[in-house]
């Protein structure tokens, strides 16, 4: 019987290759929260250059120079803005954290107790409850907070440098993979700083209009709970969800009607978004269809935990863009390809 040599080898490759593929998810998992403190450095190295790369359309100067005026302009904005409405956000969340079991309360008058706890071993995972999904929200601002400052400082210097970092990692690579590689991280780059740029903006947007609207309404502390739904307009789908459960337990407080009346404008601000503002600020940006950006977050969340849930929105983005250029091998800059002679040009982070 004749060997067949060819299907020998080739059979030998794709076994090394998955053999690779499920050494290297073993590694990301047990190396899970360093793999997110990068990719949080990389999210702010990106947002650093785009700023940077802004400035520099705005007035000619060096690459040094317009990222450290990148970095103390939004490090002045933040600490300006936390002087000027510090004060009165620290208030209002305190006395929002002092009504919302009061506004429990209400909600178990008006819809009862026992059709509630159907309601939520329904929808929510087994074993879990009010209380342990609060620990888990918690537990995720605190460590959301600690890691914050390794990823900014990494972020400074992975921006400061990136084509650097860049080199270093497709020298890991065979050099027949470094072309196409580079190519997924330019695009990867150029999507994850489009993406991200129209998040913030889709942010402050949701933020400001649901904190006015709130207001307007007559629902107590509507600047913090304008600034929750703004903050977690970042998760994609499930956070402007999430932003609508304070709003509406504690305008329950206040009546059915002011309860009616709150959710309704939390479903037009949400549609609005979803539907006019999102096309709008996106579309420079890559588009993911809804369901596989939910199935995402939904198993970024099973495999990182709650940070991954938090990082789903730049993770999806990030992971669609590397399976259609490295698996389906499509070209998402519009025809820019890496010259094959320099493997490594100027990055987009």
């Amino acid at each position: 019987m004749q060997i067949d040599r060819e299907a020998i080898a080739d059979f030998a490759l794709k076994t090394i290759v998955a053999i690779g593929l499920v050494s290297l998810a073993l590694l990301v998992w047990k190396l899970r929260d360093a793999v997110l403190l990068v990719f949080a450095a990389v999210i702010t190295a990106v947002i650093l250059r785009a700023f940077a790369r802004a400035l520099q359309r705005a007035a000619p100067m060096g690459d040094g120079i317009a990222l450290s005026l990148a970095t103390v302009i939004i490090a002045v904005v933040l600490i300006g803005a936390f002087a000027l409405f510090g004060q009165e956000v620290s208030t209002q969340i305190s006395a929002l954290a002092d009504m919302l079991p009061g506004a429990w309360d209400t909600l178990v008058d008006t819809v009862g107790a026992e059709r509630l706890d159907q309601l939520v071993d329904r929808f929510m995972p087994e074993g879990a409850t009010i209380a342990s999904i609060a620990q888990s929200v918690i537990s995720v601002v605190v460590s959301a907070a600690s890691g914050l400052a390794l990823a900014v400082l990494g972020g400074i210097y992975l921006a400061l440098s990136p084509d650097t970092y860049r080199r270093g990692a497709l020298r890991l690579l065979p050099a027949s993979a470094q072309r196409r590689a580079a190519r997924a991280i330019d695009q990867t780059g150029d999507s994850l700083r489009a993406w991200l740029i129209g998040q913030i903006l889709l942010m402050l947007l949701v933020g400001v209009v649901t904190g006015v609207g709130l207001s307007v309404i007559g629902v107590p502390s509507a600047f913090a709970l304008g600034l929750i739904a703004g903050l977690l307009e970042f998760v994609p789908l499930i956070g402007p969800i999430a932003a609508a459960i304070p709003g509406v337990l504690i305008a329950l407080t206040m009546g059915i009607e002011t309860a009616a009346l709150t959710a309704g404008f939390y479903l037009v601000v949400q549609q609005s978004e979803g539907n006019i503002l999102e096309p709008l600020v996106m579309r420079k940006s890559v588009s993911i269809p809804p369901a596989i950006t939910l199935f995402a977050i939904f198993l970024f969340g099973a495999l990182f935990g709650p940070l991954g849930v938090l990082l789903g929105g730049p993770l999806t983005v990030a992971a669609f863009v590397m399976v259609r250029v490295l698996w389906l091998n499509d070209d998402l800059s519009g025809g820019r390809q890496a010259k094959a002679s320099d493997p490594t040009p100027d990055g987009a982070a």
